[in-house]
């Protein structure tokens, strides 16, 4: 499937992450609403003004002194939890809400493979009608998990309250029997959502078809259980191998486009009884000329077809920095960039050098899927980030802070700028989506060029982080001296 199809694939899976960007738009606003609150009222002056009279190399991070202590403390204000805590909670329930979508979304478009049709296409027609499915099934397997968890965990605190050490022994026993019973009920539901696809029912038909499924195939079913421990094992060595390499967004990198896609492929393939049809390929060396080649050329058109949409990314990035700026360097600390420069990502950084690139690649496909939300979400993508970027600007030493920047900034901020750009692009199609003005067919292909144009930015943040992590302290150490 990824071999083969992967330009009807991964584009789905990308698009899953811009499904959880929206869903971290509401924190990202609080936090925006929040430092303009303390800002407003002077409590962040207050704190920028202490640390400009204290010299920061002679401060114990575990006991600061009482003026910084307090002047933080002063940020926490009833208000600004209460803003915070609504921002956690809406984000929450919209995470909730993008899971199921992205599942939907997913296993639509692999079963639409499976028949020949093309997945983003059959992604975004199957998720209007079965949605509702996928969310109905979450419900009930939540459901049947607390049944089986919470009783138990009651009485097991109950017990140690009563009978102290036999309490303790009940209780343990009692997890386990527990966790028996949620292995139980993950079993039973494993296919539920593989057979609303496939079979093209509803909620409580496609429980009844899981439910059958281990019983009806246990072969089968025992090698969906060795398959996903095995994708389990690699997923665990990847992120062993990525945390000791210094790259852990590594981690999240392969288990989107690799992991995640191969098992739930397999795992649809082995409901549906069916596999892919052959479908010929060239080489792997020609497939990545074709994919990364042509997503230059796809950037290169973008930016010469949408020079608004970019235009205008520019702009609200832009504001952001101006606005974070203004917050911050009117107190004007100034703060110096603590120790050695030269070698702050260490001698030979290719862990950190592999661990920005991934990160900021995929920090563009958040901002630009997620802008299919008719654009909000990546204009609040575009602020914070701005905003953060102008803040620490006001707040360091300006030389220091340019010196530590700019060198691989040139490339990384429009680079950054043209995923907002796709965003909004990508915002109208989805707006215009919405009003019925634009068909299935014509989202699914604004999705899929969405796609090239991403491959072809991952050009560019190689370059940058190159510069980043192998150029930019060496630079940076010359001119700050």
């Amino acid at each position: 499937m990824l071999s083969e199809r992967s330009a009807s694939v991964l584009p789905v899976y990308l698009l899953t992450t811009g499904l959880f960007g929206i869903a971290r738009i509401p924190i990202m606003l609080a936090g925006l609403a929040a430092l303009a609150l303390i800002s407003i009222d002077g409590r962040l002056g207050d704190l920028l003004t202490t640390l400009k009279d204290i010299d920061l190399s002679t401060i114990d991070s575990q006991s600061p002194p009482p003026e910084v202590t307090k002047a933080m403390e002063s940020l926490i204000s009833p208000e600004i939890v209460l803003l915070l805590l609504g921002g956690v909670l809406i984000s929450l329930i919209l995470a909730f809400v993008a899971s199921v979508l992205a599942r939907a979304t997913v296993l639509n478009a692999i079963v639409g493979l499976l028949r020949d049709e093309d997945g983003v296409r059959a992604a975004i027609v199957g998720t209007r009608e079965n949605w509702l499915s996928f969310l109905g099934v979450r419900f009930l397997l939540f459901g049947a998990l607390a049944v089986v968890t919470v009783p138990i965990g009651i009485l097991g605190l109950g017990l140690i309250a009563v009978a102290g050490a036999v309490g303790v022994v009940g209780m343990v026993l009692g997890g386990l029997f527990s966790l028996l019973l949620v292995l139980i009920v993950l079993a039973l539901f494993a296919f539920a959502e593989q057979a609303i696809v496939v079979d093209d029912v509803g909620t409580a038909g496609a429980i009844r078809q899981s439910v059958k499924f281990p019983f009806r195939r246990p072969g089968a079913f025992v090698g969906y259980i060795a398959v996903a421990l095995g994708v389990g094992v690699i997923g665990t060595v990847v992120l062993t191998a990525a945390s000791f390499s210094e790259a852990p967004r590594v981690t999240a990198l392969v288990g989107l486009v690799l992991l995640r896609p191969v098992l739930d492929g397999f795992k649809t393939a082995l409901y549906a009884e069916r596999d892919l049809s052959a479908h010929e390929t060239p080489s792997l060396g020609n497939r990545g000329w074709q994919a990364f080649g042509g997503g230059l050329r796809a950037l290169g058109a973008f930016v010469r077809d949408h020079p608004l949409a970019n235009a205008a990314s520019a702009v609200i990035f832009g504001a952001g920095i101006v606005g974070g700026w203004a917050t911050t360097a009117p107190y004007g600390p100034s703060l110096p960039v603590q120790g050695e420069i030269s070698n702050v990502f260490g001698s030979l950084p290719v862990g950190t050098f592999v661990n920005l690139a991934v990160n900021n690649w995929l920090v563009a496909v958040d901002t630009a899927y997620s802008g299919v939300a008719v654009g909000v979400p990546s204009v609040v993508n575009l602020v914070f980030n701005g905003v953060l970027i102008g803040a620490l600007g006001g707040v360091f030493d300006p030389t220091a802070f340019t010196a530590l920047v700019a060198p691989h900034g040139i490339i990384e901020v429009p680079a950054l700028v043209l995923g907002g750009g796709l965003g909004l692009w990508l915002g109208g199609v989805g707006y215009r989506t919405a009003r019925g003005q634009t068909d299935a067919d014509g989202l699914a292909a604004a999705l899929r060029r969405t796609y090239r144009v991403l491959l072809g930015l991952v050009t560019l943040f190689v370059v940058a982080a190159f510069i980043e992590a192998f150029l930019t302290p060496a630079i940076a150490s010359v001119i700050v001296g």
